[in-house]
């Protein structure tokens, strides 16, 4: 077995949510973007364990019957997102366990020795009505448009991309396509090296200071955050203080009012106290 994608499993659970959809869909699952995080973290790390239990020679063979231009040393991950782009249902040509892992990927259920001609209608199956509607009518187009146009020649064996570090020698470059070529094609071949690399490098710089925006605007916001709080706890504070001295100045003018106190004379009284 091999192990998981470093670069797609380390900081998965940090990515943002529309980033995280994406990359889900690069590795060929249908992501519902209003999902749950949760689930979706679920749907790619179960993925990711699939892609370590299928054989990597399975997934050569399947690029290979689709004639995805790849390199060799290409990783499982890179192989699941070429194969997502897979949208042929006639298998003609494709080995068995590369049926079989295209089946996996595709979330086809395959049984243990299951015969292939039941494991292909149940990929067509899962198309979709549509899709082959679709598939169908683009077939019957293709063969009336053949028959105008001449047949393209056969195609020749699959080849893989060159590596990134391969290829052969000035001398040898020089020796099969003559001087000017061999010298602008290792030419060439520096400068999209020295490109990457510096492309690379302008990458991380930018990663660099977008953290550090990040954690400034970060900083920012917590500050504003207790500043908004403090207001707020010194409005209520004043709030509660007014409204104990007007409790306060409420309870001392009723007690000013209290009964026993002379008042002003009532009109219409009658003096009973007899003259003196």
């Amino acid at each position: 077995m091999g192990k998981l994608p470093t670069s797609s499993s380390s900081s998965l659970a940090d990515l943002p949510l529309d980033e995280l959809v994406a990359y889900g869909r690069e590795l060929g699952l249908l992501i519902d973007p209003t999902a749950p995080r949760g689930e979706l973290l679920r749907l790619i790390r179960a993925r990711q364990e699939l892609l370590v239990e299928l054989d990597r020679d399975a997934l050569l063979d399947v690029v290979k019957w689709a004639r995805i231009p790849v390199r060799r040393s290409a990783s499982k991950e890179q192989l699941a997102k070429q194969m997502a782009t897979i949208t042929k249902a006639r298998f003609d040509g494709l080995s068995n366990r590369g049926l079989r892992a295209l089946a996996r990927l595709r979330g086809t259920q395959v049984g243990e020795g299951e015969p292939r001609t039941t494991l292909e209608r149940r990929l067509r199956r899962q198309e979709g009505l549509w899709a082959r509607v679709t598939r169908k009518r683009r077939r019957v187009i293709g063969s009336l448009v053949s028959k105008f146009v001449d047949a393209s020649p056969a195609q020749g064996d699959y080849q893989f991309l060159p590596e990134e570090n391969g290829g052969s020698s000035l001398k040898e470059s020089i020796e099969e396509v003559g001087v000017m070529s061999g010298i602008a094609h290792k030419l060439r071949g520096a400068a999209d090296q020295y490109l990457r690399e510096k492309l690379d490098e302008i990458e991380r710089r930018i990663d660099r200071k977008l953290d550090e925006i990040d954690s400034r605007l970060g900083e920012w916001r917590d500050q504003e955050i207790r500043n908004r709080l403090r207001i707020v706890k010194i409005t209520l504070i004043t709030a509660i203080v007014v409204a104990i001295v007007s409790l306060g100045y409420d309870y001392l003018k009723a007690r000013s009012e209290l009964p026993g106190q002379t008042g002003p004379p009532v009109a219409g009284a009658v003096d009973t106290e007899p003259p003196g």
